[in-house]
């Protein structure tokens, strides 16, 4: 397209001066012409200015936006930053505060401890002075003196010295000295002392259960030799009582052909018991320990005399009856241990 632009010559009216557009197309179509004022051109050029500096004005302010935008971002991101510091600072406060609120509690829980050892240092001394009483007890029920030499007094005073003062007082030769405790102590010391005590009421308390061990024992041997006894007194009561019946014969020893009064009692208790008695009466009444008519037990011998001569012996049965060999009219029978006058009653199994 070709423009031509064909300016009339008056020069009077200028702004009246048209102009004559041909636009002139490529192909073989009829050319394209127009008239136009001069004035035209001035606003057409007039609104390219225009719009030029609207462009301009338009491109400046979105560049201006940007820069705002992105000083805008980058006030964020240091609010963001900042926020972020002011969050770890916070937490680190938290965590200041956590470890103080523990520091607290570990304070508060340490002097409780404190107060317990010292409850439990108190407990332990009193348990160890009760143990030492028992313990006296126990040697005064055995019948034991104190084993404990000087030497092994010196060793104990010596490894006791370092945490005793001069005022403690020693407690017999198994609980080393342990007053220094009801003075007021750190923690730590209260600590020792308490292991030192502990250890020393575990050394007592294992004394303490062997001399329990020891009583009892002593017990189950004294009842067990009680029983034994017992059951030896009524054996023989019931082997006397296997003969009642048979023939009295003076001078004689065996229970099973005929025997006199000594020949029996020395025949049964030889075979019951062991015990070797005299050949006669007035022999066997010197023999074994006397004994009042209340204290007499089973398989005593009781004697009886005329004209204070001692001439008669029988075993005592309890209850108040005696078995013999009587006569040779009667034999060998029971009767009241009084129905002649009893003179003596006399233990001789020794017990």
């Amino acid at each position: 397209m070709v423009l031509f632009m064909k300016r009339k010559r008056s020069k009077r009216e200028r702004f009246s001066l048209n102009y004559t557009v041909m636009l002139l197309p490529h192909s073989q179509k009829k050319p394209i012409h127009f008239k136009t004022p001069v004035w035209t051109f001035g606003l057409f050029f007039s609104g390219i200015l225009a719009l030029s500096g609207t462009c301009l004005f338009f491109a400046g302010s979105r560049v201006q936006l940007k820069e705002v935008q992105l000083e805008k971002e980058q006030l964020e991101l240091e609010k963001e930053n900042l926020e972020r510091e002011w969050e770890h600072l916070a937490a680190q406060k938290q965590i200041a505060d956590d470890e103080n609120e523990i520091l607290k509690q570990a304070r508060i829980a340490q002097e409780q401890e404190l107060k317990e050892l010292e409850q439990r240092t108190k407990d332990t001394i009193d348990d160890l002075k009760e143990l030492v009483e028992r313990e006296n007890q126990i040697r005064e029920e055995l019948g034991l003196q104190d084993e404990v030499s000087m030497e092994e007094s010196t060793t104990e005073e010596d490894e006791t010295s370092s945490q005793t003062s001069e005022s403690d007082v020693p407690i017999t030769g198994v609980i080393p000295t342990i007053s220094r405790t009801e003075r007021s102590m750190s923690f730590h010391s209260i600590q020792s002392e308490l292991s030192y005590l502990q250890d020393s009421l575990t050394q007592m308390s294992g004394q303490y259960d062997h001399y329990i061990n020891t009583i009892e024992a002593k017990k189950e041997a004294e009842a067990a030799e009680i029983a034994r006894r017992k059951a030896l007194r009524q054996t023989i009561v019931s082997t006397a009582l296997q003969f009642v019946g048979n023939r009295y014969v003076y001078g004689g020893n065996d229970p099973h052909t005929g025997v006199d009064c000594s020949g029996f009692t020395r025949y049964i208790l030889g075979h019951t018991a062991g015990v070797y008695l005299n050949r006669t009466a007035v022999a066997q009444s010197a023999q074994g320990q006397a004994v009042s008519i209340d204290e007499a037990r089973p398989g005593d011998l009781v004697f009886y005399s005329s004209d204070g001569t001692v001439n008669h012996v029988a075993i005592y049965m309890g209850d108040g009856r005696v078995v013999h060999a009587s006569n040779e009219r009667v034999g060998i029978t029971t009767s009241d241990i009084y129905y002649r006058n009893p003179v003596k009653i006399v233990n001789v199994l020794g017990d």
